[in-house]
């Protein structure tokens, strides 16, 4: 019995037209976000918080370091900053004398 293998599982399908899933929650968040202080900020408030809150909508969303999807990327740079570190001495083998 032979069995299918599937391919591409790196690509992720287009769910909402041509976005991701999780871009396309990263974008309707940040609108979301936006539409709310359209209602408690004034016009030059509101294009001063809504400018950096869509940079980072569409950062989070396209923007990739190294093939890593910037989420993700954020996500391990956040364990390695609270995460344990740990430095190993290892003494050489005898001194070294010079050749």
């Amino acid at each position: 019995m032979r069995f299918q293998v599937p391919q591409f599982i790196e690509t992720e399908v287009k769910i909402v037209g041509p976005f991701t899933l999780k871009q396309f929650l990263f974008l309707a968040a940040g609108a979301l976000i936006i539409f709310i202080l359209q209602y408690v900020l004034g016009l030059t408030y509101l294009i001063l918080a809504g400018l950096p809150i869509a940079i980072i909508s569409f950062a989070l969303a396209f923007y990739k370091i190294d093939g890593v999807s910037l989420p993700q990327y954020v996500l391990v740079a956040l364990s390695y900053l609270t995460g344990p570190k740990r430095y190993q001495f290892r003494k050489e083998e005898g001194p070294r004398l010079p050749q």
